[in-house]
């Protein structure tokens, strides 16, 4: 029969890091956004290098042509979801998309957020580079989502090879002292690995 290590000692065995290179950074994820949003970025890019002086007749020229353009100017800010609540200069909360409905608003949401500098400081010649970047830095929130599921996949196959008693995605109410310990804070375990001493609980 084979001799098995103590289960804390084979725990200390694991890697620090299962990441390879081409783990950091979805590019083909990154690339399908920006090109989502394109054409809009394309109308916006008629605001770039623009006075300051003609930056808001500019913003109502654009808008009476293609409005739509300006519903992604949440993206430029690096916020996915145009749901997200702001705080304004009077004090009250707004959604990010009711600053799209008409000109002003989206000069004053372009004004309070600092983009103005972006378009008009002649720095960034095209937004759909500007926006590519920031998908790219948007992506690392789902770098621990990708960690998460390849650490699982490279325990499950470790455990497997060390012929380990375990079960994967366990259901906390299976046990009903945890259950009762932890409430709704715990939910389910990734792995649940059974030893002849102890019950190991794990979770990311």
């Amino acid at each position: 029969m084979k001799n098995h290590p103590p289960f804390d000692t084979f725990l200390k065995s694991l890697k620090t890091s299962n990441r390879t290179l081409d783990f950091f950074t979805d590019w083909q994820k990154c690339l399908k956004n920006k090109n989502e949003i394109s054409i809009a970025l394309n109308h916006l890019n008629f605001l770039l290098g623009k006075d300051t002086k003609e930056f808001k007749n500019c913003i109502k020229t654009l808008f009476k042509e293609y409005p739509k353009a300006f519903n992604v100017l949440n993206i430029l800010i690096a916020v996915r979801d145009k749901n997200d609540i702001a705080l304004d200069a009077n004090g009250n909360f707004y959604p990010l998309y009711s600053y799209f409905e008409n000109d002003e608003k989206v000069y004053e949401f372009i004004r309070q957020t600092g983009l103005e500098q972006i378009f008009c400081n002649r720095d960034i010649k095209d937004l759909n580079d500007f926006v590519f970047g920031i998908e790219v830095g948007l992506d690392s929130n789902a770098r621990k989502n990708r960690s998460g599921k390849a650490m699982e996949n490279h325990l499950s196959g470790l455990f497997v090879q060390a012929q380990l008693n375990f079960k994967e995605q366990v259901d906390i109410r299976e046990f009903e002292d945890l259950c009762q310990a932890f409430g709704n804070d715990i939910k389910k375990f990734d792995f649940v690995i059974f030893s002849k001493e102890k019950t190991y609980f794990h979770r990311s």
